[in-house]
């Protein structure tokens, strides 16, 4: 009895064993198994489509692709290949996961090319994860332990029957290159077939324009959608064939019917009334529109701001239009009046590109044009951009004493007024001045110090963090107007503030102890996207409230309506918010709103099955989608078209057929 239960022992070890030494076969179904599996969990994460059949198939066969070459190598290489295969790829997706809570979008090759800045953000990115994300290491150990066994052990000795070249030719072809072949085989068949099917129906025209990442990643899933952008990256900077003369002339006829618009505010009101107004210009970080006005704990969050835009032109309906790019979409908006790019940062892949700025333009007007930001030149890569941009001086954290250090740097009311005291020892009017913020940066972490509100129960919360900061920022505000004032700036300076982009805080039942009501689909869309946005004017002349629907690419049209610069041969998108002229707001998702409709793009991308929303003074309710469907149409064509002119660009072009006119 004892003698056959040794012998089922030993035999129940020998296949064991003779298993593992099989492990670099049947580890390639475990790694598939498990990128399947993860990536169904990301997919529950991201919450933008859900998983069908279809992202099933395109999934798998990703997968597929991914590891089919492992099959054609040695066992011990195909061992390690595996585990490092599944390092990679498990990395990949939580950095994926990190960056969408962040951005809500997709990790892209521009944006990798960007990757010098991750070190920046490590604060932020500390704060974005959860304990559950070790889910996507937890193969990791057991992959390496085989592979490691997999090399300690002894390998088998050859038999001489089969050192025979022919034969052993013979035998590569059959036990690798065939079970190779037909692995990726069934890899292309499972990604090409669903998504041409897609092509063919609801995603129709989706991989011609350019506008979001989401849609794609719907139909190709996470893997694929990498390798689509991969070859997006390649076919735009490698192997493009340039564009058509047709569709240049389709750009070159857009601006021209724009021009048209801007132009009107040259016979309007207010056109030149402030020529030769010094101006100032605060980008405010990820400052919103929800906190002015707002009290919590019985003080008001914005005391100093609620004030000023009682003696200023305030729009309430005024949207950030930024995309990956954020602070710097948000600078190159306001400044140069352009979408940004749906992947990546303008500033950093087309910075030697000719753009209309507003630096150029008020320094073509004799302004002296200087740019304020208390941290490294080359983040963003500022240096090269602002360069372009052509201010004449670009001051940075060299330029400054971290005299209040909070945050990324300085402190905001240090950098306000250091930032006044650089510009009084320039002694140059008129000037053109833009100052950029950051104490209100995510995580929003603000010494206890400077911490001055009862947040209540958001107290520990990221959201009360942030009320915190605003809080502070307004404290800023208020200094720097009182500066200002002091130094004998304020009546004959324009200031204009706005926020750059917004906070980054998606958990809604903190939203709705703050304001102590429910919050709806419509309320989530237009509290992420509406930042503040007033300008003062000396003597507060024309203050009040204009409830036009704008965005950051109208800032520079309206600055040069105050100071009585003609639009001729600029190449501008926004039109002056102070203008009878209408136009809507478009986002770069291919949302938009107009003031009388609001539209919310479905993740599929197909505009039948977006959210139309009618808008009035009494609240807003859905409406069919035909209401929304000629200006998201609109909305894309204008997308389209920006992206044109970047990626070509086109202004140089125009500009020398102007030139030659």
């Amino acid at each position: 009895m004892l003698d056959r239960f040794r012998a089922t022992v030993g035999n129940g070890l020998q296949r064991f064993f003779a298993l593992l030494r099989k492990w670099p076969l049947w580890g390639i179904i475990l790694l598939v198994a498990s990128m399947l599996y993860k990536l169904n969990e990301l997919d529950h994460q991201f919450n933008v489509g859900g998983m069908n059949y279809w992202k099933w198939a395109v999934n798998l066969g990703a997968a597929f692709l991914v590891s089919f070459w492992t099959v054609l190598l040695g066992r011990r290489a195909r061992a390690v290949s595996l585990a490092l295969l599944d390092l990679a790829v498990s990395f990949l997706m939580f950095a994926d996961l990190i960056y969408f809570r962040y951005f809500k979008d997709f990790i892209s090759v521009p944006v990798l090319l960007q990757a010098g800045q991750v070190g920046e953000l490590q604060d932020s990115i500390w704060s974005l994860m959860k304990p559950g994300d070790w889910i996507f290491f937890a193969d990791i150990p057991i992959a390496f332990a085989l592979a490691g066994w997999t090399l300690w052990r002894r390998s088998p000795k050859r038999l001489a029957a089969i050192s025979e070249p022919t034969r052993r030719r013979i035998g590569w072809i059959w036990r690798k290159f065939i079970p190779a072949a037909l692995l990726f085989a069934l890899g292309w068949a499972l990604i090409y077939y669903p998504v041409q099917e897609q092509k063919n129906g609801w995603a129709r025209g989706l991989f011609v324009g350019n506008w979001w990442n989401v849609p794609i990643y719907n139909v190709t899933g996470l893997l694929g959608f990498h390798g689509y952008d991969t070859y997006r990256y390649a076919k735009e900077h490698w192997f493009g064939k340039g564009l058509s003369d047709e569709q240049l002339q389709e750009a070159k006829d857009w601006f021209t019917e724009r021009q048209k618009l801007q132009k009107q505010m040259e016979n309007e009101p207010l056109f030149g009334e402030f020529k030769g107004k010094n101006v100032l210009v605060v980008q405010a970080e990820a400052f919103q529109t929800f906190v002015i006005g707002q009290s919590i704990g019985g003080k008001e969050i914005t005391p100093n701001l609620n004030k000023l835009i009682g003696q200023s032109i305030y729009f309430p309906n005024f949207y950030h239009q930024t995309a990956q790019g954020r602070t710097s979409d948000a600078d190159f908006l306001t400044s140069c009046s352009m979408h940004p790019m749906p992947t990546g940062s303008v500033f950093i892949r087309f910075a030697s590109n000719s753009f209309d700025c507003a630096p150029s333009i008020l320094k073509s007007q004799g302004y002296d044009t200087t740019i304020h930001h208390a941290y490294d030149g080359s983040f963003w890569n500022r240096n090269n951009m602002y360069h372009n941009m052509n201010y004449d001086r670009f001051y940075t954290i060299k330029d400054y004493t971290i005299d209040e250090p909070i945050g990324w740097s300085l402190g905001d009311q240090s950098f306000f007024k250091q930032t006044v005291e650089q510009i009084e020892e320039r002694n140059i009017t008129p000037f053109y001045a833009m100052a950029i913020t950051l104490s209100s940066h995510h995580p929003f972490k603000l010494p206890y110090s400077n911490q001055e509100l009862n947040v209540g129960e958001l107290q520990g919360t990221i959201l009360g963090d942030y009320v915190q900061a605003a809080h502070y920022v307004d404290s800023a505000v208020g200094a720097l107007v009182a500066d200002l004032k002091d130094d004998g700036l304020w009546d004959n300076t324009i200031l204009m503030f706005y926020g750059d982009h917004d906070n980054s805080v998606y958990d809604w039942s903190l939203y709705e102890r703050l304001f102590g009501n429910p919050v709806s689909d419509l309320d989530k869309d237009r509290i992420v996207r509406q930042v503040p946005f007033f300008i003062h004017l000396p003597h507060d002349e024309h203050a009040g409230v204009v409830d036009k629907a704008v965005g950051q690419m109208d800032t520079t049209p309206t600055m040069m309506h105050l100071l009585g610069i003609p639009t001729d041969h600029r190449y501008l998108m926004g039109i002056s918010m102070l203008s009878e002229a209408k136009k809507s707001v478009v986002f770069r998702n291919g949302g938009f709103t107009d003031g009388q409709v609001y539209f919310v793009p479905s993740a599929d991308g197909v505009i039948a099955n977006g959210t139309c929303y009618s808008l009035s003074a009494d609240g807003a309710e859905t409406t069919g989608t035909a209401a929304c469907a000629a200006g998201a149409e609109s909305a894309k064509n204008d997308l389209s078209v920006s992206d044109r002119v970047i990626e070509n660009d086109l202004i140089a072009k125009f500009r020398k057929e102007d030139a030659a006119q």
